[in-house]
């Protein structure tokens, strides 16, 4: 893989955590309003992070070829 193909590829995975973060936070809130709880958007957005982080080290071992089993 090229440096420049890496440069994009990592680029992208600036957006992998916040946006999934958001995206549980946001189905927390909606959870919240439809069951009357208070704590859904919190335990969302701990979920949603927490996957993205996961998937940030996920694929950044998958571009650098860390994730071939030898």
């Amino acid at each position: 893989m090229s440096s420049y193909a890496k440069a994009g590829a990592y680029a992208g995975l600036a957006f992998v955590t916040p946006i999934s973060g958001w995206v549980c936070y946001q189905a927390g809130v909606w959870l919240d309003a439809r069951y009357g709880t208070g704590w859904m958007a919190l335990a969302g957005l701990i979920i949603g992070c927490g996957a993205g982080m996961y998937e940030t080290c996920r694929q950044a071992m998958r571009i650098e070829g860390l994730d071939k089993k030898k």
